[in-house]
C-alpha cells in the first residue's frame, strides 16, 4: 500500500514584536475575517417611512376623534331629553293653574271674566309673542315670549278677611354667544304678590291693590340649546279669545347640538289654561 506523506505546514515566525507591527485589516485577513460593508437609509425610504407614519397618525387621530365627537352628543341628547321632560312638565303644571284673580264670598265667586267688559280681564289672559310661527333663538337682550298669572281667591267674607295671592310666570328666551349654532336658554321668572279688592264689584272690576311677597321671586331653567319655539294656538281660535271660551295651545321646543346643527331634538305639549289668550304687547 502506497502512503502519501504527510504535509505539515509549518508556521511562519511573528515578525519582531509579533502582532503588534500588523494593521489591524491586515489581522483580519489573516485568519479569514470578512468586513461587510455599511449602508445607511436613503432620502427615498426615508419619505416613504414617514408617509406611512402620517397616513396610521391621521386614521388614528380621526378614529379618535370620531369616538369623542360621537360620545359627546350622546352626552348632549340624554342632558337635553332629560331638560326637555322636566322644562315642558314645569310650563304645562304652571298653565294648567293659570286663572284670574277671584273673589270669594258666601253665595258667590267673583272675576274678570264676569265684567260685560272684555278688556277687563285681558290683562290676566296667557299671552304670547306670536301664533304659530318659529321663535328664534335672540342675537342679544333677553326675549320676553310668554306671561300668564296663577291666583288664589281672596275670602274679605271670612273673618279675618284672607287676601289674594297671584304669581306672575314669565318666560324668557336667552342668549348664547360663542355657539357655530344659533341657541338659546328658556328660562322661566316668577314673582308672587299678595292682592285684595274692593266692594261691590272686587275681583269682578279687575283693579286688584298689590303687594310683594317678601323672599318669592324664583328663576327656573327650562332647558338649554334652543334654536326656536313654537306657539300654536287652537286653530279654531281667534286671538284675543273670549274670557269664558277657553282654547288649547301647543308649545313645541326644538334644540340643536351646538357643535353639530344636524343633532336635535324636538318636545311638545298641548295645554288648555284657565284663562283667555292673546299676543304679548
Amino acid at each position: 500500500m502506497m502512503r502519501l506523506p504527510l504535509q505539515i505546514q509549518s508556521e511562519q515566525p511573528l515578525p519582531p514584536g509579533g502582532s503588534a507591527g500588523r494593521s489591524t485589516d491586515e489581522q483580519r485577513k489573516s485568519v479569514g475575517c470578512v468586513r461587510l460593508p455599511c449602508r445607511g437609509f436613503t432620502l427615498v425610504e426615508l419619505m416613504m417611512a414617514l408617509g406611512i407614519l402620517s397616513m396610521f397618525l391621521f386614521w388614528a387621530y380621526q378614529l379618535f376623534m370620531g369616538g369623542t365627537r360621537t360620545a359627546n352628543k350622546a352626552s348632549w341628547i340624554s342632558s337635553v331629553v332629560d331638560q326637555l321632560r322636566n322644562g315642558t312638565k314645569l310650563i304645562s303644571d304652571r298653565i294648567k293653574s293659570s286663572s284670574y284673580p277671584t273673589t270669594l264670598l258666601a253665595d258667590t265667586v267673583l272675576d274678570p271674566s264676569d265684567n260685560p267688559n272684555k278688556t277687563i280681564a285681558n290683562k290676566y289672559y296667557l299671552k304670547i309673542l306670536n301664533n304659530g310661527d318659529q321663535i328664534k333663538a335672540p342675537t342679544s337682550g333677553d326675549l320676553l315670549i310668554m306671561q300668564f298669572v296663577v291666583c288664589e281667591s281672596e275670602k274679605p267674607a271670612n273673618s279675618p278677611p284672607v287676601q289674594g295671592q297671584l304669581t306672575e310666570c314669565k318666560l324668557w328666551f336667552i342668549p348664547k354667544i360663542n355657539s357655530l349654532a344659533k341657541v338659546g336658554d328658556l328660562r322661566m321668572d316668577s314673582e308672587t304678590f299678595k292682592f285684595s279688592t274692593v266692594a261691590p264689584d272686587y275681583a269682578k272690576a279687575g283693579s286688584v291693590s298689590l303687594a310683594p311677597v317678601s323672599g318669592s321671586q324664583k328663576r327656573f331653567n327650562i332647558c338649554q340649546d334652543v334654536e326656536h319655539v313654537i306657539f300654536q294656538v287652537d286653530p279654531s281660535a281667534t286671538l284675543p279669545t273670549d274670557p269664558t271660551d277657553l282654547k288649547f295651545i301647543s308649545v313645541k321646543i326644538h334644540c340643536v347640538f351646538p357643535k353639530d346643527p344636524k343633532t336635535f331634538k324636538d318636545s311638545s305639549i298641548m295645554i288648555t289654561p284657565n284663562v283667555g289668550i292673546d299676543l304679548l304687547n
